[in-house]
């Protein structure tokens, strides 16, 4: 009997785990469209749909609610129904609802079909790591977790890129529906991609379907090694992993919440208030440095960004409601940043572990936190803000990489929906407290940020350096 992480190290990173990088990739690249570039399709629709400061942070807040209280659910049936018809089904839904929203009139009616739209969209958010990493041997898996990740740059730069030559547009079509349609254009074709792809072979192993499990990875073996390679000429009758549950061992949801939190405790509480503050760093903030820098870009005289928006406060001035390319540059260059952060971040683990490199990070988002009290040049400024989203962002990669490893395939996706619940519960916070809070006491905004870094350093101090496998048993 053959462990399959031999099996794939035998294989190798071929043709099969190419495609299924491809489809994880392209599916990225949607999912960072519906959670981040809908602030730019938000910035060009303020005006429209009437959407101030407290409706933005409650539509992104119920969006990220919605996710919130399904992401369980949906790491609950990627564990027993598998993770590729979970993203299939709930992807076609969450892409046919967000469709349906470029359409919407007013607002509330566009605020409940991006609620309906995030429910189904955080199955793909549990779930495409988790298909991605079980195609993928132990000792690549953050390499290509982080190359995978490169998709968010892309989105960044994809859906600015396209919002600088459309919302400029006098055409009698809203611009921004135009936008959010063509945000959708990835998630269709990994959809696409999906429905030729099989399903994990981990999957399989876990819930004790050997035969299934063989099939997929003879195919493997056929892609990456020829159509006259087999797993026999490999040596390889059958297949197994490390911690494998047994079918006399299916306990169901709740007690596999138990092990959970009973076994894998203290690392499950550091995961989890670890996603909670990096997750409400990378994916709230960057809706607001828009929203910022847009209600700024008129202002000539240097000053901090808290002087800014209280200067806003006792002097308004009119919305700006037709946006041109000019507001879309800081966005690119936030692309290409990200872009380049996690390529940095792929070569820096060839000689650093992940959990150097998430400190590393986490200092920079503290000093990033700090400079937004002082600087004042428009320049500085963003590139403090960058400093504070762009590190987390990185972060939640590489801690996502770790707790796969740490976590048994039967109890991965149930352990990751539940860390994600509480990256999706830092996000609504970080959201509404940053809505309630930026116009007026900016300065505490930002300083609590850096206390929260400083606990998440330290409790991530705590994990670690790298997880074995097969130092654990079930």
């Amino acid at each position: 009997m053959s462990d399959i992480d031999d099996v794939f190290a035998e294989l190798g990173f071929g043709r099969m785990q190419f495609v299924v990088l491809f489809c994880c990739f392209v599916l990225q690249v949607w999912i960072t469209n519906e959670q981040l570039g809908i602030g730019v399709v938000l910035a060009g629709a303020s005006c429209e749909l009437e959407i101030h400061d407290k409706r933005l942070a409650w539509l992104m807040a119920g969006n990220f609610t919605a996710q919130l209280v399904s992401c369980f659910l949906w790491g609950q049936l990627s564990d027993v129904h598998g993770r590729r018809k979970v993203i299939l089904l709930t992807g076609i839904c969450s892409n046919l609802l967000s469709i349906l929203s470029a359409f919407m009139p007013e607002f509330w009616g566009f605020f409940g079909l991006r609620i309906l739209s995030g429910f189904f969209l955080s199955a793909s958010v549990v779930s495409c790591l988790t298909y991605m990493s079980e195609f993928t041997k132990v000792s690549l898996r953050p390499r290509v977790l982080t190359i995978m990740s490169y998709a968010i740059g892309f989105s960044l730069i994809y859906v600015p890129a396209l919002a600088g030559g459309i919302l400029p547009l006098d055409i009698k079509v809203s611009a921004w529906r135009i936008l959010l349609l063509l945000n959708q254009l990835p998630g269709a074709i990994g959809i696409i991609v999906l429905i030729f792809l099989p399903e994990s072979p981990k999957y399989y192993l876990s819930v004790g379907e050997q035969e299934k499990a063989m099939k997929v990875m003879e195919r493997v073996c056929r892609m990456n090694k020829g159509k006259n390679a087999t797993l026999e000429s490999f040596g390889v009758s059958s297949l197994t992993q490390p911690r494998l549950r047994h079918k006399s061992m299916f306990l169901g949801p709740c007690q596999d919440v138990k092990i959970l939190m009973t076994k894998y405790s203290k690392f499950m509480w550091i995961f989890a208030f670890a996603f909670f503050s990096l997750s409400g760093l990378a994916f709230a903030l960057p809706i607001w440095m828009l929203r910022i820098r847009v209600m700024t870009s008129q202002e000539e005289k240097p000053e901090t960004i808290c002087n800014l928006l209280q200067e806003k406060i006792t002097s308004p001035k009119d919305v700006k409601c037709h946006l041109t390319y000019d507001e879309m540059e800081d966005p690119l260059i936030h692309g290409f940043v990200v872009l380049s952060l996690f390529i940095v971040t792929s070569l820096l683990l060839i000689c650093l572990n992940r959990r150097t490199l998430v400190l590393l990070f986490i200092s920079i988002a503290i000093l990033g936190c700090a400079l937004l009290n002082f600087v004042k040049a428009p320049l500085l400024i963003l590139i403090s803000f960058m400093a504070v989203i762009d590190p987390p962002m990185c972060c939640i990669r590489l801690t996502s990489s770790l707790l796969i490893d740490f976590i048994p395939t039967h109890l991965r996706g149930k352990a990751f929906s539940i860390t994600l619940m509480m990256g999706r519960c830092g996000v609504l916070m970080s959201n509404l407290y940053v809505g309630y809070t930026l116009t007026h006491v900016c300065y505490a905004t930002f300083n609590s940020f850096i206390l929260l870094l400083i606990v998440c350093g330290i409790l991530v101090f705590l994990l670690p350096a790298e997880y074995r496998m097969d130092s654990f048993s079930m």
